[in-house]
Parts: C-alpha cells; structure tokens; sequence
C-alpha cells in the first residue's frame, strides 16, 4: 500500500510495474508475473495504491526469498519516484526500509512516546518503528 500524490502517480504505477518485471526476469524466474495495482483512496494530494504482484514459483528453490526481495526492490521504486510506504494500515511488520522512512531522531522520538504511554508494548507490538522496542536494534542512519 503506498500513498502517491497526483502529480507523481503515473510515474510510480508504472515504474514499480516495469521494476517488478525486470526484477524477476533477472532472476530468470518461471512464466511471466501478473502486476497490477489499484487506487483505493482519493484525496486532494494524491491517492492510495495498492500493487498486487503474483509469480510462479515452479521449481524455484527459495520462492519466499525470490517474492520478498522483489517486493522490496519493488518499494525502493515506490520511494524513489515519490510514494510512500503506508497509508491507513501503516508499515506493519516490513520494516527492511526503515532507515529510508525514518530519520533516527524522529523514530526515537516515536519510541519514547510510546514507552511512556504503552510501556508493555501491547498495541502495535512489532509493527514499524515499534518492532525496535525492548531490543537492541536501531534504525540505521541515512
């Protein structure tokens, strides 16, 4: 799910579609995927996008490893011609882009509120920024 302002979005349709084709044709993967996305949402800014990318997994050894590395490549493009990476159901647990999302100070900031409202974790327990407390890990500098 990605948010996309309206100037940028024919742009991030259609380079994340054509990131995903070239992503799995240099893995030499089975078949050809089905890419596609949606506008769920409109708003004054821009819109909400849903991409939906499905790939034969055929005699693939690791298709889960194949499906997430494309996925991630898939919103590097996002990012790159100016989406998002959330919308209303927020980052969840796909937090490998963190340190381009966040910056360490804000996502501290997020951390420390949290704590202090929610000091044991029980809501939006390892979603996001909130998948860093209780552990060692930090968000990576820029």
């Amino acid at each position: 799910i990605s948010f996309v302002p309206w100037s940028k979005l024919t742009q991030v349709c259609t380079k994340t579609k054509h990131r995903i084709y070239f992503e799995h044709k240099r893995r030499a993967l089975p078949g050809t995927p089905s890419v596609c996305c949606r506008i769920t949402q409109l708003y004054d800014d821009g819109a909400c996008v849903y991409f939906y990318f499905c790939m034969s997994i055929s005699g693939v050894a690791e298709p889960s490893r194949a499906f997430s590395e494309i996925e991630k490549s898939a919103r590097k493009e996002i990012l790159i011609n100016g989406g998002t990476l959330s919308h209303h159901h927020g980052l969840g647990k796909r937090t490998a882009l963190m340190g381009e999302i966040y910056t360490p100070g804000y996502a501290n900031a997020l951390i420390s509120m949290k704590e202090a409202i929610d000091p044991m974790n029980t809501f939006g327990a390892r979603n996001g920024v909130f998948s860093m407390m209780h552990s060692q890990t930090t968000v990576p500098a820029l």
